[in-house]
């Protein structure tokens, strides 16, 4: 069936019933967080689907109950006879090329044993052919665009960050369309688009190159990206000082925003967000309400080097303060402490032993409570032995 009024000669727009055979994963899911495009083959993008986001609760509706009609596939078919690729649904397709026993889901013997016998149970309910919504013709790229920005980045279904800097991305490179056309065709009029595609493309310039490791993150992330949260890349890009210190300017987003000289302390600042496992290294904040604090950091040469050297946040902060207020920070600190320890020992009994132990710790405290006193009566102009 043709849907009306779309039946042009540039594209057509039709919801039809498909075969399982003729319909296939997309293996460049801008929701497969990096991994999209490096498949050799169907059963390998069905399998990280199942690893990614998991299918048992939707083999477990569709073997009971067989497929909704309300709910159909979308897909976009290249050739007049090709094969039409599913660009979204793909869970469900594979859900149900499973409980059938396709060829693509040969690796996954376990489940089809399983759901299959609990479909054959429910009287094999209907998951072949499947509704989908075909989107054909020279302009079907387009009509996606607008359809899946609408639905997925302007909508209450929204996908996460990554999924949508990675279509967008997508989508200029394959239709050679400008960032500004994109925005203008989705709705977008909060640059949305702009800062989420100029973090994608910083991030994964950083793990083309190596400057970037997310396997050795320590910062956890969500949706299409596990291993750091992406959401704190293009947050962190939003900051003046950040900009500044990568030297980023105001130029539209592209492919290759680092230059070859600020590559190395991009890879420096992603790190401060995110840990280095490798290197045995903690992340420098420990939440992204801190990072405009980070940015801020980047602009004074002194952070900086703490930074690189693998020191938090705070650290940086409390070495870096005026001596002044470390020493009226510090001192405070030390009487607060010794307050607590002196009542402490007013309050119970201490074995002598363990006094004993302790008496030469203290002593030493005593010492460098004596020195800090005479360095600041030598700065005081009083020279008197303390």
């Amino acid at each position: 069936m043709v849907d009306e009024d779309e039946a042009d000669g540039t594209l057509q727009r039709r919801t039809v019933q498909m075969r399982l055979d003729d319909l296939m994963l997309d293996a460049e899911n801008p929701r497969f967080g990096g991994v999209s495009g490096g498949f050799e083959n169907q059963p390998d993008v069905l399998d990280h689907i199942v690893r990614k986001f998991g299918v048992d609760d939707v083999i477990s509706s569709l073997a009971i109950n067989g497929y909704f009609e309300a709910e159909p596939l979308v897909g976009r078919q290249d050739e007049p006879d090709g094969p039409v690729i599913v660009v979204e649904g793909n869970r469900r397709l594979a859900a149900c090329l499973i409980i059938i026993g396709d060829q693509r889901a040969s690796r996954q013997e376990t489940r089809t044993k399983q759901y299959g016998e609990i479909w054959a149970k429910h009287g094999k309910p209907t998951i072949d052919p499947l509704p989908c919504i075909v989107f054909s013709g020279k302009d079907r790229r387009r009509a996606l665009l607008s359809y899946l920005g609408v639905r997925h980045i302007a909508s209450a279904q929204p996908w996460d960050s990554y999924a949508k800097a990675a279509w967008v991305a997508r989508v200029v490179r394959e239709n050679d369309l400008p960032l500004k056309d994109v925005a203008e065709m989705i709705g977008d009029r909060h640059q949305t688009i702009q800062r989420l595609l100029e973090g994608y493309y910083f991030i994964q310039q950083l793990i083309d190159e190596k400057a970037f490791l997310p396997e050795n993150s320590n910062r956890r992330g969500r949706g299409s990206v596990t291993e750091y949260p992406f959401s704190w890349v293009y947050t962190l890009l939003g900051y003046s000082s950040a900009r500044e210190f990568l030297e980023l300017g105001d130029r539209a987003p592209h492919s290759k925003p680092v230059s070859a000289a600020r590559l190395e302390d991009a890879g420096m600042v992603v790190k401060a967000m995110f840990g280095d496992a490798a290197k045995g290294r903690n992340a420098a904040i420990d939440d992204s309400r801190q990072l405009g604090e980070l940015a801020k950091a980047l602009s004074d040469e002194e952070k900086v080097r703490l930074l690189r050297g693998g020191r938090r946040l705070d650290e940086i902060e409390q070495l870096t303060k005026p001596i002044g207020e470390r020493l009226r920070d510090g001192l405070a600190q030390v009487r607060d402490i010794q307050g607590e320890l002196i009542k402490a020992l007013s309050e119970a009994d201490l074995d002598p032993e363990l006094a004993d132990k302790l008496a030469a710790p203290a002593q030493s405290n005593v010492r460098v409570g004596r020195d800090v006193l005479k360095r600041l009566r030598i700065y005081s102009g009083d020279h008197d032995d303390v």
